[in-house]
């Protein structure tokens, strides 16, 4: 995979070298899934002062720190710099090539060594400078880690002489112990804590300056090359995890304590590999990337022109698992990378922000991990277009994002659906990706409209939260109206009518229905219009002309009555039952003259109108009761004897009505009600033939000489007569016995017998009635006389404060003041002296003075409560004990010795 150009800074990394002409162009042919698989890493060649410095020096080394970084040079010097390539110090250090740089954990010192021989050590924030001097090279030297706070000021260094040398600060001078010698030259040494690692040509030690053991050995793969061809790396992932890389092999060990001490002298540390694998390439550098590594690897293929000859590719960036799977590949451009064996590259990293620093001669580039901002260009590439998923990762983390917007993304990719034709997904889109910017929204209604496909949009087009101007609305409507009328129907209903010119609306539909050939829809639109513009009356006659029910609502809603009062039948016709319904419930509004008069023609109608005004309000249309006589017996005569009952009407006319029709029954109720009688019992006899009818005629009219008109004429008509004897035993002014004497002799009676025997049996069946009845009004009468008596005997409460209504003198006195008094069973009690002196006065002046106005009084509501309780037992009983109650009550109770 061909490494992206990223550039944050001015430095820029180019894919392929910078000014650099490839000599060749290898065919290199990639599956199509690793083609599109997204990179994990960024890179940036790191500039500013790196590339004046390189520019005259070469790059030997480089260590980095959480605050900056250290570069060695082929000329020994060392120069401390910022994150960016920036210079913060250097320092002439050696004479020859630095080889290794060393930064103690607190940042304070840096430690370098130099084919010259030396080790020196500078304070960054003091002038201190340390120089230590040995007979050989010295090609790696690691400080303490807490070398600023150490007073001993550790540091342990290694090289061609092949021993490692620990130099620590005495009371009176530095002091060299040899850890280790005899193995080979010291290639590399890494420090953690209290462990030390180096690599020589045996293999890789660890030692433990605690306990000043060696607690392991790795040794070297068997078959790898000369150890100074492809360097060792060495890299604590954290204090007990060692990985080391040395040609193209790798191993990972984990440093544990010691369980098994069957065998004496053994250290209480030692180390377990947990991974070990082989690489099909040299590895110039290793550090861990979370759970997976970073591999620089340096790559040689044979040369086509010449077999034995090998041509050196530009390095690659591998990332893989910790058993070899390969995750991701990335070729760095490297400057000159022809020229450099695989010893003259390290990789550095900074495990905390996950950076790794690949260094060549020539050339420091960093990488790092991609960002947000690093997938959305990814998956928008043109050659992806990958929109959509730019678009769900953006909005799943926009606060990460750093370069790009949402809103900005978004258009992109309306773009890319617009541009493939994607019309109504980018039309759903908008909605999501725009938001509330109403300029944008303006500008990709503008872009739907020159496509042609604005009505795609409006359903999507915010109408509130933003508000557009109204011209794009209007702009929305228009295209509706002309290619989507149902859908601008819709639009008008949903859409608040504020957002657009109602009255440019208007104009424009009416233009439309002038030229269309069914204009149902769009005279319905034209209604809504209406009423948006709150031209109610406009809307009525459309929806009347329509027969739309919304009418009905429109008209109760908006108090249009007044529009209506002559379009009685427009209403009738649009919907009879809401319309009789709309007329009933408001007589007020839309008279019941105008509405009669103007279904003159419609007869029926009439009488369905008025018949549901008289159900509701029976004075509502008095003026009208002939015109509903004739309704009722024309369509409803069911109807007309109950209306005839319930009305008052002219009888005379309505007599001539009936009779036009011969409806006799209606006649004869008609003449009863004038009080012609008679000739409505001959109708009844002659016409109507109904003997029961009869009956019931004169029992309502209550007169006697009636009866002997019945029963004479019915004499000639045995049918008559056998219906009288049937019903005549419910006739109080007529005797079935005197009806039986007149009947002639020998008239033949249809079912004689069972008239006779069931006069009887009602005869018997009221007597049996009345005693029952008698019965049981005796037992009611007792009942109530002794309530009566009891309540009569119950005793009246006479209290401290009771006093005498006539001299307001207290009741209840000394016993030796005691006098007599009387209560009423209305609870006054009076001094019986008081009461005779107010009848006395009463009597001598001729005329009831107040006070004994109230006494009479009194007496009468007793009299009068007595009469009630009387007359609810049914009649007056006059036993002994009531008249003795009757008189204690008028005469009062009279009681002696109160007090």
């Amino acid at each position: 995979m061909q490494m992206e150009d990223y550039s944050e800074d001015e430095a820029e990394f180019p894919a392929n070298g910078e000014g650099e002409k490839e000599e060749e162009e290898g065919e290199e042919e990639e599956d199509d899934d690793d083609e599109d698989e997204e990179p994990k890493l960024k890179y940036q060649r790191l500039g500013s002062e790196i590339t004046r410095i390189l520019e005259k020096d070469t790059a030997s080394c480089l260590s980095v720190s959480d605050k900056f970084l250290c570069l060695g040079t082929q000329f020994g010097r060392v120069f401390v710099l910022d994150f960016n390539g920036n210079e913060i110090k250097n320092f002439p250090s050696h004479s020859d090539t630095v080889n290794q740089i060393s930064i103690e954990d607190s940042g304070e010192y840096i430690a370098s060594c130099s084919n010259d021989g030396k080790v020196v050590i500078h304070s960054l924030y003091t002038s201190e400078t340390s120089e230590f001097t040995f007979r050989s090279p010295i090609l790696s030297v690691a400080l303490e880690p807490d070398y600023s706070r150490s007073k001993h000021r550790t540091f342990v260094c290694g090289g061609r002489a092949g021993s490692l040398i620990k130099n620590s600060k005495s009371f009176w001078r530095n002091s060299n112990t040899a850890i280790h010698s005899g193995e080979g030259p010291i290639y590399a040494i890494s420090w953690r804590r209290t462990l030390i690692a180096w690599a020589n040509d045996m293999g890789i030690k660890i030692f433990d300056s605690e306990t000043n053991q060696r607690i392991s050995y790795v040794d070297r793969p068997k078959g790898s090359p000369r150890p100074e061809w492809y360097r060792c790396h060495l890299c604590w992932e954290n204090d007990n995890t060692l990985i080391m890389a040395w040609a193209d092999c790798v191993k990972i060990g984990v440093i544990k304590e010691r369980t098994d001490f069957s065998v004496p002298g053994l250290p209480n540390r030692l180390m377990e590999l947990v991974h070990v694998f082989q690489t099909d390439y040299w590895i110039s550098g290793i550090a861990p990337f979370g759970n997976d590594l970073v591999l620089l690897a340096y790559i040689e293929e044979q040369d086509p022109r010449d077999p034995t000859k090998k041509v050196v590719q530009p390095p690659e960036l591998h990332i893989v698992t910790r058993s070899n799977e390969e995750i991701s590949t990335d070729e760095l451009a490297i400057k000159e990378y022809q020229k450099f064996a695989a010893s003259a590259y390290r990789l550095e990293h900074m495990s905390g922000e996950s950076l790794f620093y690949v260094v060549s001669p020539t050339d420091i580039v960093v990488a790092k991990p991609r960002d947000l901002d690093d997938h959305i260009s990814w998956l928008m590439d043109p050659a992806r277009a990958l929109y959509e998923q730019a678009m769900t990762a953006a909005a799943a983390n926009e606060t990460q994002l750093k370069h790009y917007k949402l809103v900005d993304i978004g258009e992109k990719y309306l773009d890319f659906l617009l541009v493939g034709g994607e019309i109504e997904k980018a039309a759903a889109e908008c909605q999501r990706i725009l938001k509330r910017d109403a300029d944008r929204w303006g500008k990709r209604i503008i872009e739907f409209a020159k496509l042609g496909k604005l009505p795609v949009l409006g359903k999507y087009i915010p109408v509130g939260n933003p508000k557009l101007e109204h011209t794009y609305y209007e702009m929305v409507l228009k295209q509706y109206l002309d290619t989507d009328v149902p859908g601008f129907l819709q639009l008008i209903a949903e859409w608040p009518s504020d957002i657009y010119k109602r009255e440019t609306m208007i104009i424009a539909v009416n233009a439309r229905i002038k030229e269309s050939e069914d204009p149902l829809l769009l005279m319905d639109a034209l209604a809504t219009l209406y009423t948006h513009e709150q031209k109610y009356d406009m809307t009525l006659h459309i929806y009347l002309r329509m027969k739309r029910p919304q009418a009905f609502d429109l008209i109760s809603k908006h108090n249009l009555f007044h529009s209506v009062q002559d379009k009685v039948l427009l209403l009738l016709d649009c919907d009879q039952e809401r319309a009789l319904s709309l007329f009933v419930s408001n007589p007020d509004k839309i008279p019941v003259k105008q509405v009669v008069e103007q279904l003159a023609d419609h007869p029926r109608l009439q009488h369905l109108y008025l018949h549901a005004l008289f159900i509701k309000n029976t004075n509502a249309a008095s003026e009208f009761r002939l015109l509903q006589i004739k309704l009722y017996a024309e369509y409803d005569y069911k109807q007309l004897k109950p209306f005839l009952i319930s009305t008052v009407y002219p009888l005379e006319k309505a007599l001539r009505i009936v009779s036009e029709r011969k409806l006799y029954p209606e006649m004869v109720y008609i003449l009863g009600r004038m009080g012609n009688t008679k000739d409505g019992l001959d109708l009844i006899i002659e016409e109507i033939g109904d003997v029961k009818m009869a009956i019931e005629f004169l029992q309502e009219h209550e007169e006697e000489d009636l009866w002997e008109d019945l029963i004479t004429q019915s004499m000639r008509k045995p049918a008559f007569v056998s219906a009288l004897l049937e019903n005549i035993g419910s006739c109080e002014f007529v005797s079935p016995l005197e009806l039986i004497k007149r009947i002639p002799n020998k008239m033949e009676i249809e079912g004689l017998r069972d008239r006779l025997v069931k006069i009887i049996s009602d005869y018997n069946l009221q007597m049996s009635l009345r005693e029952g009845c008698n019965v049981i009004l005796k037992s009611d009468c007792a009942d109530l006389i002794e309530r009566l008596d009891r309540g009569q005997r119950r005793g009246i409460q006479v209290g401290e404060f009771s006093r005498c209504p006539l001299c307001s003198g207290t009741i209840i006195v000394p016993v030796k003041q005691s006098e007599e008094v009387v209560a009423f069973f209305c609870n006054h009690i009076y001094h019986s002296r008081c009461l005779k002196m107010a009848i006395f006065s009463g009597s001598a002046e001729g005329g009831d003075n107040p006070q004994q106005q109230q006494l009479q009084q009194q007496q009468l509501q007793q009299q009068q409560q007595q009469q009630q309780q009387q007359q609810q037992s049914g009649e007056e009983l006059k036993y002994d004990k009531l008249k003795s109650n009757q008189a204690q009550m008028l005469g009062g109770t009279s009681l002696k010795g109160m007090g």
